[in-house]
């Protein structure tokens, strides 16, 4: 990780297993059921990472898509990583310094 972002090295490789869910497939008028549903869902997430642990590749998904895609990400720039965050970093330093403001003001 440091080497992404404080080097400017990318990974080697990025992993991704994409799953899309209808929403009126989705149990969200029982608390129970969506639990339910969201703790089978984490199994099979589970299921997923060991599978791909042991075998370096997600599995096949099923759902009318074969094989994998594979494809190469190059940035132009090291900085490149760094704009990920900038936008994330700069509404938690805005939040935090609101908050320190509040307490600053309530504290009187």
């Amino acid at each position: 990780m440091s080497s992404t972002y404080f080097q400017g090295r990318p990974p080697k490789s990025v992993n991704f297993y994409w799953r899309r869910f209808a929403v009126a497939d989705i149990p969200l008028d029982s608390q129970e059921q969506f639990d339910k549903w969201l703790r089978e869902r984490w199994c099979e997430k589970d299921a997923l990472m060991e599978q791909y642990v042991s075998t370096g590749r997600f599995p096949e998904n099923g759902a009318g898509v074969k094989g994998h895609i594979e494809t190469e990400v190059k940035t132009q720039h090291w900085w490149e990583f760094i704009k990920v965050y900038v936008l994330t970093g700069s509404f938690a330093l805005l939040f935090s310094i609101l908050l320190k403001a509040v307490r600053f003001l309530f504290k009187r």
